[in-house]
Protein backbone atom coordinates (compact mmCIF):
# COMPACT_ATOMS: atom_id res chain seq x y z
CA UNK A 1 0.00 0.00 0.00
CA UNK A 2 1.06 3.95 -1.18
CA UNK A 3 1.79 5.45 2.17
CA UNK A 4 0.11 8.40 0.66
CA UNK A 5 -3.07 6.65 0.14
CA UNK A 6 -2.75 5.35 3.56
CA UNK A 7 -2.30 9.31 4.70
CA UNK A 8 -5.10 9.98 2.61
CA UNK A 9 -7.77 7.29 3.75
CA UNK A 10 -6.65 7.97 7.78
CA UNK A 11 -7.23 11.77 6.88
CA UNK A 12 -10.53 11.02 5.54
CA UNK A 13 -11.69 8.69 8.22
CA UNK A 14 -10.64 11.42 10.99
CA UNK A 15 -12.82 14.01 8.70
CA UNK A 16 -16.06 11.80 8.90
CA UNK A 17 -14.98 11.24 12.86
CA UNK A 18 -14.59 14.92 13.44
CA UNK A 19 -17.97 15.97 11.18
CA UNK A 20 -19.81 13.31 13.62
CA UNK A 21 -18.62 15.10 16.44
CA UNK A 22 -19.27 19.04 15.31
CA UNK A 23 -22.84 17.62 14.20
CA UNK A 24 -23.21 15.91 17.73
CA UNK A 25 -21.95 19.20 19.91
CA UNK A 26 -23.96 21.37 17.59
CA UNK A 27 -27.04 18.94 18.54
CA UNK A 28 -25.62 19.34 22.17
CA UNK A 29 -25.37 15.53 22.58
CA UNK A 30 -22.28 15.52 23.68
CA UNK A 31 -20.54 16.39 27.02
CA UNK A 32 -17.65 18.89 27.16
CA UNK A 33 -15.10 15.78 28.19
CA UNK A 34 -16.43 13.40 25.78
CA UNK A 35 -15.28 16.04 23.25
CA UNK A 36 -12.36 16.44 24.84
CA UNK A 37 -11.52 12.94 24.40
CA UNK A 38 -12.58 12.64 21.36
CA UNK A 39 -10.69 15.57 20.16
CA UNK A 40 -7.56 14.45 22.01
CA UNK A 41 -7.98 10.38 20.43
CA UNK A 42 -8.32 12.35 16.55
CA UNK A 43 -5.15 14.05 17.59
CA UNK A 44 -3.54 11.03 18.57
CA UNK A 45 -4.60 8.78 15.73
CA UNK A 46 -3.42 11.87 13.16
CA UNK A 47 0.29 11.63 15.17
CA UNK A 48 -0.38 15.11 17.02
CA UNK A 49 -0.06 16.16 20.58
CA UNK A 50 -3.22 17.98 21.30
CA UNK A 51 -2.79 18.81 24.43
CA UNK A 52 0.66 20.38 23.95
CA UNK A 53 -0.80 21.75 20.64
CA UNK A 54 -3.92 23.47 23.29
CA UNK A 55 -0.93 25.24 25.52
CA UNK A 56 1.39 26.48 21.68
CA UNK A 57 0.79 30.26 20.75
CA UNK A 58 -0.59 29.99 17.12
CA UNK A 59 2.59 30.95 15.74
CA UNK A 60 4.82 28.27 17.23
CA UNK A 61 2.00 26.15 15.68
CA UNK A 62 3.83 25.91 12.71
CA UNK A 63 6.72 23.63 13.95
CA UNK A 64 3.86 21.11 14.44
CA UNK A 65 2.71 21.34 11.03
CA UNK A 66 5.09 22.38 8.82
CA UNK A 67 8.04 20.24 10.05
CA UNK A 68 9.96 20.19 7.72
CA UNK A 69 9.53 23.93 6.75
CA UNK A 70 6.89 23.22 4.25
CA UNK A 71 2.89 23.03 5.91
CA UNK A 72 1.78 19.46 5.87
CA UNK A 73 -2.12 20.10 4.47
CA UNK A 74 -2.87 17.08 6.15
CA UNK A 75 -1.54 17.79 9.69
CA UNK A 76 -2.48 21.52 9.94
CA UNK A 77 -6.05 20.62 8.56
CA UNK A 78 -6.34 18.35 11.26
CA UNK A 79 -4.91 20.84 13.90
CA UNK A 80 -6.96 23.36 12.64
CA UNK A 81 -10.43 21.18 12.94
CA UNK A 82 -9.25 20.25 16.38
CA UNK A 83 -8.79 23.67 17.35
CA UNK A 84 -11.65 25.11 15.70
CA UNK A 85 -14.23 22.24 17.29
CA UNK A 86 -12.36 22.96 20.65
CA UNK A 87 -13.36 26.58 20.33
CA UNK A 88 -16.67 24.91 19.23
CA UNK A 89 -17.39 23.12 22.43
CA UNK A 90 -16.05 25.86 24.39
CA UNK A 91 -18.37 28.46 22.88
CA UNK A 92 -21.37 26.40 23.16
CA UNK A 93 -20.39 25.85 26.82
CA UNK A 94 -20.09 29.70 27.30
CA UNK A 95 -16.65 29.47 28.01
CA UNK A 96 -15.07 32.69 25.83
CA UNK A 97 -11.65 32.99 27.24
CA UNK A 98 -11.05 28.85 25.74
CA UNK A 99 -13.15 29.67 22.93
CA UNK A 100 -11.23 32.91 21.94
CA UNK A 101 -8.20 31.04 22.33
CA UNK A 102 -9.10 28.06 20.48
CA UNK A 103 -10.19 30.01 17.65
CA UNK A 104 -7.25 32.24 17.32
CA UNK A 105 -4.85 29.19 16.46
CA UNK A 106 -7.71 27.48 14.33
CA UNK A 107 -7.86 30.38 12.11
CA UNK A 108 -4.24 30.71 11.79
CA UNK A 109 -3.61 27.43 10.78
CA UNK A 110 -6.80 27.47 8.76
CA UNK A 111 -4.95 30.61 7.23
CA UNK A 112 -1.51 28.71 6.92
CA UNK A 113 -4.16 26.39 4.19
CA UNK A 114 -4.69 29.23 1.99
CA UNK A 115 -2.84 28.79 -1.01
CA UNK A 116 -4.61 25.21 -0.95
CA UNK A 117 -6.64 25.35 -3.81
CA UNK A 118 -10.23 23.55 -3.67
CA UNK A 119 -11.21 21.17 -1.40
CA UNK A 120 -9.08 18.63 -0.04
CA UNK A 121 -9.98 15.17 0.34
CA UNK A 122 -13.76 16.47 0.63
CA UNK A 123 -12.71 18.16 4.11
CA UNK A 124 -14.09 21.35 4.41
CA UNK A 125 -12.63 24.02 2.55
CA UNK A 126 -10.22 25.82 4.83
CA UNK A 127 -11.98 29.33 3.44
CA UNK A 128 -15.35 28.31 4.92
CA UNK A 129 -13.99 27.30 8.12
CA UNK A 130 -11.76 30.76 8.32
CA UNK A 131 -14.84 32.49 7.42
CA UNK A 132 -16.86 30.84 10.66
CA UNK A 133 -13.87 31.39 12.77
CA UNK A 134 -13.40 34.69 11.88
CA UNK A 135 -17.25 35.21 12.28
CA UNK A 136 -17.34 33.57 15.93
CA UNK A 137 -14.14 35.84 17.07
CA UNK A 138 -15.60 39.16 15.63
CA UNK A 139 -19.20 37.93 18.04
CA UNK A 140 -16.89 36.83 20.70
CA UNK A 141 -15.18 40.42 20.46
CA UNK A 142 -18.41 42.53 20.27
CA UNK A 143 -19.51 40.84 23.44
CA UNK A 144 -16.89 41.06 25.54
CA UNK A 145 -15.45 44.48 24.23
CA UNK A 146 -11.86 43.03 23.43
CA UNK A 147 -10.45 43.52 19.77
CA UNK A 148 -9.79 40.29 18.43
CA UNK A 149 -6.85 38.98 19.33
CA UNK A 150 -6.41 41.21 22.20
CA UNK A 151 -6.72 39.39 25.63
Amino acid sequence: MDRRDYIMRMIEQLGAMLAALRKRMLGQEVSRAEAADTLREAARLGGLDYDLARAMAPETLLMMVAPGGEVDPGRCWLLAELSYLDGLDADLADDAAEARDSFERAGYLFGLLQPIVGNFLGIPESRERLRDVEERLSRLSRESGHSPGEE
